[in-house]
């Protein structure tokens, strides 16, 4: 009887054994199969990016990759959805290996011109007071005597006498300032489509007052030499799907937006006064872009002591400055935002040789907003340079299409 029992408790004692280690076994291969597609997942996302960066725009002409095959039972496909808005670029992929499946999905977006507290076509020339909060990007030479807190980029030489917190890469790729006008056809067309695009006035230009989600435009029909402008109503109209207004002549801007909005002007954007974002706590932007000269009117009545642009400013083949009269002083203006100039930019303020102020703002403080680098406004100009940014990457069982 003894050696009965014992003989059946080693029996239960060895099926439980080897039921546990094919239980193990089991465990280890699916988590292995499961392991082995996230990284064929992966291996789909990589090799889509490849793609994308060598050819901008494929994810337009291969939305769907289709099951490709990596041999040995490994398949990826990756589908993308297009971006929309402030919505990025969206990368699924399911991966498949053995018994395992793993989905990951991924958000891309392409560097933009709003990515730059500066950036220039021309030389940049920064004084021994001036502190950068931001990158700054320059497509000729940088002489750096102040303190810049960001990544310093030049397609020239880059000299420093000041601070440079993250460092400096010289000689490298120059950006293209074309690529801005492709942006910019494309906003006009959708305009053009959606009500938000404004014809040459046949006077001054027009003036758009921004209120929340709502553009008052009107023609200007005097004013521009006295600093007191003189208009005639136009229209009201919200700032629509696209985000985006077309101007076809100049354009004076100002106000507050409660939502993503880009204005352009084909000709020059003036700013009589302040122009900034109404709750700087949300991850609404503003852009404007002129195919000319962006230009504060510094000596107009309604330019205020203390100025404050919240916005990224792209001036496509000009310049950004203030238009100053000898004698007429603001105490400070304040950009929030980023620059982006063709040529060399005039500044804020005017001096004598020997640097005395005679016009303008006496105080300067610019810090980029950190909101542009996963919010830029609507349709603003992306950097075709091969290079992008994978904002997330998440194992996700739900959203892929």
């Amino acid at each position: 009887m003894t050696v009965m029992a014992t003989t059946s408790i080693l029996f239960v004692l060895a099926t439980s054994l080897m039921l546990m280690v094919a239980y193990q076994t089991q465990s280890t291969q699916v988590r292995t199969s499961k392991l082995r597609a996230t990284h064929v997942a992966d291996a789909g996302i990589n090799a889509y990016l490849y793609q994308e960066r060598a050819q901008y725009g494929y994810y337009l002409l291969h939305p769907d990759t289709g099951v490709v095959s990596l041999g040995n039972g490994e398949t990826y496909r990756v589908t993308a959805v297009a971006p929309t808005g402030n919505q990025p670029l969206t990368l699924y992929s399911v991966g498949t290996a053995g018994d395992g499946t793993a989905e990951i999905a991924a958000t891309v977006r392409f560097p933009s011109f709003a990515d730059y507290m500066f950036l220039s076509n021309s030389d940049i020339n920064i004084g021994s007071a001036a502190l950068i909060n931001g990158q700054v990007r320059c497509n000729a030479d940088i002489n750096n005597a102040g303190h810049i807190t960001g990544k310093v980029t030049a397609a020239g030489t880059v000299t420093n006498t000041g601070l440079m917190d993250l460092g400096y890469l010289d000689h490298q790729a120059a950006v293209d300032f074309n690529q801005a006008l492709a942006a910019m056809d494309d906003i006009m067309l959708s305009s053009k489509g959606n009500g938000s695009y404004f014809a040459a006035s046949g006077v001054y230009g027009y003036r758009a007052t921004v209120n929340g989600n709502a553009v008052t435009i009107a023609k200007i029909t005097g004013g521009t030499t006295t600093g007191v402008l003189q208009t005639v109503a136009v229209t009201t109209i919200n700032v629509p799907p696209s985000g985006a207004i077309y101007f076809a002549d100049n354009v004076w801007v100002s106000g507050s937006y409660s939502t993503p909005l880009t204005i352009v002007s084909d000709h020059d954007i003036y700013v009589p006064g302040n122009y900034a974002v109404a709750d700087p706590a949300s991850t609404v932007t503003g852009g404007l872009i002129a195919k000319g000269n962006i230009i504060v009117p510094s000596w107009y009545a309604s330019v205020p002591q203390q100025m404050s642009l919240n916005v990224a400013m792209l001036s496509q083949s000009g310049r950004i400055y203030a238009d100053t009269k000898q004698g007429v002083f603001r105490d400070r203006i304040t950009i929030t935002g980023s620059e982006t100039y063709y040529d060399a930019n005039g500044g804020f303020v005017t001096v004598t040789s020997g640097g005395t102020p005679v016009a303008g703002f006496l105080n300067r403080v610019y810090t980029y907003d950190q909101r542009l680098d996963q919010y830029p406004p609507p349709k603003y100009p992306v950097i075709q340079d091969g290079s992008l940014k994978v904002d997330t990457w998440i194992e996700d069982h739900t959203a892929a299409p």
